[in-house]
């Protein structure tokens, strides 16, 4: 009996296990990874011309270069509905950098509402106009980058303090209202992009969106929000030490104000960020190298930080041509102009700096565009004197 009933046990094994495969097949199925590429270039060509200060000195430096400003490939990795993988590796002028590279799970969703967790390298949620893509840069660049010349704008003032760009940590998100509230907060080494950090506090942060109006074709018209962070500075040993006391640091804020009306269609945008909080202004309690910004010497006196305020604005005006044929080489024409006011600290005057940039954004594809642009920015020396420099740019790019 024995002998007879092995091929019947072995046959039900093989349909049990051909019936398992058949309800497993579309669940592994949906858990196969898909992969997309994309990528950028942008090839920059800038010259600089500033005043007789002592801050530009036009004979000791290069005043006009090419540069390859951006190049990076991405990778955007799916598993399933719920898991998102990005990795975005930078090339550009011979320096290998990792941008974002971060893994999203989404933990629970519905119809109109999601909650995400994030782990890994991605920008740190302040100021729209930074997390803005690359792509879209109305003023080719988000801060002004005048060699020879310490500029003062509200981006780089936000970099150098370590409130905004990348960092490695964990975030949370909380979407409501099918995307139209977005609530983002989360944890940071801070220690900027791709370090290590270099003692036990972390910084932290989040932001809080609203779109506040739709267009007919129920597509975002305004968006609202606010951000803040809490940015720890690790304390170096000595004055001359680059190495860090693991359980010492000095603390500053800043918080940010935005908005944005309209998108990248056809009519107007406008993009707004105001920020403000503490700033390290003392340079010679400063600690910096590479990427790792913000960091302090030891015995950093209160008075070292001083309060900053700064409003940038950059508004554009869309045309898009009609093109049934698609022959028409130039497809859209945009004009824009940045007006950015940065005052690093409002205890003190003839501190303050201006940056002025009329752009033209010319595109022969969706994703091909020319930009040339003038910064002109203004500023003022301890006594009272003003002065100006200029920057201008031309940027080529192409993304796919």
């Amino acid at each position: 009996m024995r002998t007879m009933h092995r091929p019947l046990a072995r046959s039900a094994i093989l349909l049990a296990l051909g019936a398992v495969s058949v309800l497993l097949a579309p669940a592994a199925q949906a858990q196969t990874p898909s992969v997309s590429v994309r990528g950028r270039i942008q090839t920059q060509f800038s010259t600089v011309s500033g005043d007789s200060t002592s801050a530009f000195n036009p004979h000791a430096q290069v005043t006009s270069s090419f540069e390859i400003r951006r190049l990076r490939i991405q990778a955007d990795v799916r598993i399933g509905d719920n898991i998102n993988l990005v990795i975005q590796p930078s090339f550009e002028m011979s320096a290998l950098r990792m941008r974002d590279a971060y893994l999203r799970v989404i933990l629970a969703r519905n119809t109109t509402t999601s909650f995400g967790l994030t782990l890994g390298q991605e920008k740190q949620p302040m100021n729209r106009y930074e997390l803005t893509s690359s792509n879209n840069l109305l003023s080719i660049e988000r801060g002004v980058r005048l060699r020879g010349i310490s500029s003062v704008d509200q981006n780089d003032l936000l970099v150098a303090n370590g409130y905004i760009s990348h960092d490695i940590g964990a975030s949370a998100d909380l979407n409501l209202m099918t995307n139209r509230f977005t609530l983002k907060a989360g944890m940071y080494n801070g220690a900027g992009e791709s370090s290590n950090d270099v003692n036990n506090a972390k910084s932290y942060g989040g932001r809080a969106t609203f779109t506040a109006l739709l267009n007919a074709e129920q597509l975002p018209l305004l968006r609202l929000g606010a951000s803040f962070m809490s940015r720890d500075r690790g304390v170096t040993t000595t004055a001359n030490s680059t190495a860090f006391t693991p359980d010492s640091s000095h603390r500053s804020t800043a918080i940010g104000l935005e908005a944005e009306w309209g998108d990248f269609r056809p009519g107007l945008h406008v993009i707004a960020d105001y920020a403000t909080g503490k700033n390290l202004w003392m340079s010679a309690y400063r600690y910096g190298t590479g990427r790792d910004v913000g960091n302090v010497r030891p015995n950093t006196p209160d008075s070292a930080y001083a309060t900053f305020s700064s409003l940038q604005v950059i508004a554009a005006w869309r045309v898009q041509f009609d093109d049934p044929t698609g022959t028409r080489l130039i497809k859209i024409i945009e004009p824009a102009l940045r007006f950015d006011m940065t005052d690093p600290n409002t205890g003190l005057s003839n501190d303050n700096a201006t940056t002025i940039t009329p752009v033209l954004n010319v595109y022969f594809s969706q994703t091909t565009v020319m930009r040339a642009g003038l910064d002109l920015y203004s500023y003022k020396t301890a006594d009272g004197a003003s002065h100006s420099a200029r920057a201008f740019r031309l940027s080529w790019q192409t993304n796919f």
